[in-house]
């Protein structure tokens, strides 16, 4: 039983180490595939967060939240990243992560990523 419980609590820093921020270690080969979330529409918000969460960003950024605007056009989204302390400004990096999200939904006319807890703007792209 003792055995057990130390296995689940393995298990359970090995998952919480993998979400964090630098917890992603891939190749820069390694795409992940995010056609299947595809959407015609930014308030298709599962599929939003999933194309937005699952991008490799930037070193020192994570994905923390979005913000969806599809009230009014242009339709917007705004990405909110967690930022280490050590990360640089990098919104020409960022160009990347925008083409993609901007190529998986068709209504998508505004993106904006901000940090998440000041809410600065980092970058901004429109279609």
């Amino acid at each position: 039983m003792k055995r057990r419980a130390s296995l689940t609590i393995l298990v359970i820093v090995l998952m919480l180490s993998l979400s964090a921020c630098g917890g992603k270690t891939k190749e820069l080969y390694e795409i992940p595939d995010l056609s299947q979330y595809k959407t015609e529409y930014v308030g298709d918000a599962q599929n939003v967060v999933n194309i937005v969460s699952q991008q490799d960003y930037p070193k020192g950024y994570c994905y923390d939240s979005i913000a969806i605007q599809s009230e009014t056009e242009p339709y917007g989204l705004t990405v909110f990243l967690k930022e280490e302390p050590s990360a640089s400004k990098i919104e020409d990096e960022l160009q990347i992560n925008a083409d993609t999200t901007f190529d998986l939904i068709g209504n998508l006319g505004t993106l904006e990523y901000r940090e998440a807890d000041s809410k600065e703007l980092i970058a901004a792209y429109e279609r």
